[in-house]
């Protein structure tokens, strides 16, 4: 997380929250603790959140809620724009474009929505970590990484997957696309950024350096992925 203003004492709890949670861990950590780290008044931790697990809540609400803006804002800049032109229509998790040039345009803005989907997350990384952690503990949170997969999910109220089903009154993710997507795009994202702090002091590569090999690496496998589905119909 970016430093939090200095005015504002809720963005400075969620702050001192994060870096302690990640280092000691969520069990470990105590509201005394935050408030101290926070430089507030244990007693404006509770006019804010109820307790410590609603600050965990409200960090991980957060991260899920910025994911799915960034993948719904790419779901309709460019899927929803290029279906209603004609140029691209979905079918069954298959994209089909009507030519070169368009598969293209496609191409550049997936690169684009890879990218920032990537940075959001090292940005985030210490929150990813206590996720990860609290998903593997088995905790009250323990389902939280499991949330991603509501953008997969069919239901009236997902955007994302009315976007993805234009013109298809049966459209569904395949069972085996939800798996595959879960476990080899989102597991690979969130396992770089909970050990990324732990590989750059291994590898004293720089931040800029690091980054560098993350993206390349997850678009690498995200493209070998996409190959599969995009096709060009023009004659």
């Amino acid at each position: 997380m970016k430093p939090p203003n200095e005015q504002d004492p809720k963005l400075r709890i969620l702050h001192a929250a994060t870096a302690l949670f990640s280092q000691k861990g969520y069990d470990a950590t105590g509201v005394n603790e935050i408030a101290k780290k926070a430089k507030v008044n244990k007693a404006l931790i509770y006019y804010y959140f109820e307790n410590k697990e609603a600050i965990l809540g409200s960090l991980i609400d957060s991260l899920m809620s910025s994911v799915y803006a960034i993948t719904l804002a790419f779901a309709n800049d460019c899927i929803d724009v290029m279906a209603e032109d004609g140029s691209l229509v979905v079918e069954e998790g298959a994209f089909f474009f009507a030519s070169h040039k368009a598969m293209e345009g496609f191409t550049t803005k997936l690169h684009a929505y890879y990218k920032e989907v990537v940075d959001y997350t090292l940005d985030n990384r210490a929150i990813v970590r206590i996720l990860m952690f609290e998903s593997l503990k088995g905790g009250k949170h323990q389902s939280s990484l499991f949330r991603f997969m509501e953008l997969m999910e069919k239901k009236p109220d997902n955007p994302l997957y009315k976007t993805l089903g234009i013109g298809q009154q049966d459209f569904n993710y395949h069972e085996a696309t939800v798996f595959y997507e879960f476990f080899f795009s989102i597991i690979p994202l969130v396992s770089i950024a909970a050990y990324y702090d732990e590989y750059q002091a291994k590898s004293h590569l720089s931040d800029e350096r690091l980054r560098e090999f993350a993206l390349r690496s997850y678009m690498a496998h995200a493209e070998t992925n996409s190959l599969r589905k995009l096709f060009v119909t023009e004659s």
